[in-house]
C-alpha cells in the first residue's frame, strides 16, 4: 500500500510538472486499451441497436466538424482585418485590428497545424473504419493507405472541430460551456454514426486540443495576446 502511494505521488507529480506530455500518455493508454476492449463492441452494439432519429440527429451534428469552412472564414478574416489595420486613420483602431488579425492568424494555424499532422497519421496508421467492420468483418490496420476507407485514426472531425472550440475558447473565452458542448456533441456524432471508432475521436480532440495549448504559448512568447476584450466583457469585471 506505501508503494502505491508512493507511485500515484510521483505520476501525480510528473502530471503536475508536465501536464500535456502527461496527458498525451493517459489518451494513447486509453486508446490502446480501447482498441482491444471497447472500440469493436462498442460499434457492433451502436450500429445494431442506435434508432434510425438518433442516426439522423447527430448526421445532421456531424457536418459542424468540417473544417473547410473554419479554414476559409479564419484565412478571410486575416485578410480583412490586415485591411482594415492598414486603413485605419487612429492608432487605437490601427491596434485594435491588427490585434484581432493576430487572433484569426492563431485561429487558423491551429485548425491548419493540427489538421496537416491528422492526416498524417492517417496516412501512416492506416486504421480500418468501422464500415468494413460491419460488412466483411475486418478490424485493424493498414499503415500507408490513403483510401478514406483506411484512415479512421485519429478522426479528422473531431480534431477540427476541438482545434475551432479550443482557439475560439482561448480567444474569447465567454461562452466556453457552448464551445465544449460543440465540441463534445460532434466528437460523439463520429461514433454514433459508426464512421469513427470511439478511440479515433479521442485522439483527434487531444491533438487539436494540444495544438491549440502549444501554439497559444508560442503566441505569448512572442509576445501576442491572442484574447479579444470587448467593452460589455470589460463592464463585467
Amino acid at each position: 500500500m506505501i508503494q502505491l502511494r508512493i507511485v500515484l505521488g510521483e505520476i501525480a507529480r510528473l502530471t503536475r510538472a508536465w501536464p500535456l506530455a502527461a496527458s498525451f500518455v493517459y489518451v494513447l493508454t486509453f486508446c490502446v486499451f480501447s482498441f482491444f476492449v471497447i472500440d469493436k463492441p462498442l460499434a457492433l452494439a451502436l450500429k445494431n441497436n442506435a434508432s434510425p432519429e438518433t442516426v439522423s440527429f447527430f448526421k445532421t451534428i456531424t457536418v459542424l466538424g468540417d473544417a473547410t469552412f473554419y479554414l476559409v472564414l479564419a484565412a478571410v478574416l486575416m485578410l480583412f482585418l490586415r485591411a482594415m489595420a492598414h486603413g485605419s486613420i487612429r492608432n487605437i483602431d490601427f491596434q485594435r485590428y491588427r490585434s484581432w488579425g493576430r487572433s484569426a492568424l492563431y485561429a487558423f494555424v491551429v485548425m491548419a497545424g493540427s489538421g496537416m499532422l491528422v492526416n498524417l497519421l492517417k496516412y501512416l496508421i492506416g486504421r480500418i473504419r468501422p464500415r468494413h467492420l460491419f460488412e466483411q468483418g475486418l478490424y485493424g490496420f493498414q499503415p500507408f493507405n490513403t483510401e478514406w476507407s483506411m484512415n479512421s485514426f485519429p478522426s479528422g472531425h473531431s480534431q477540427a472541430i476541438f482545434a475551432v472550440m479550443l482557439a475560439l475558447y482561448f480567444i474569447y473565452p465567454r461562452y466556453d460551456a457552448a464551445y465544449l458542448a460543440v465540441a463534445f456533441l460532434v466528437a460523439l456524432s463520429r461514433v454514433m454514426i459508426t464512421v469513427h471508432y470511439l478511440s479515433d475521436t479521442v485522439m483527434g480532440a487531444w491533438l487539436a486540443i494540444a495544438a491549440a495549448v502549444l501554439l497559444r504559448r508560442y503566441f505569448q512568447h512572442r509576445g501576442y495576446d491572442i484574447q479579444i476584450r470587448l467593452q460589455r466583457d470589460r463592464k463585467l469585471m
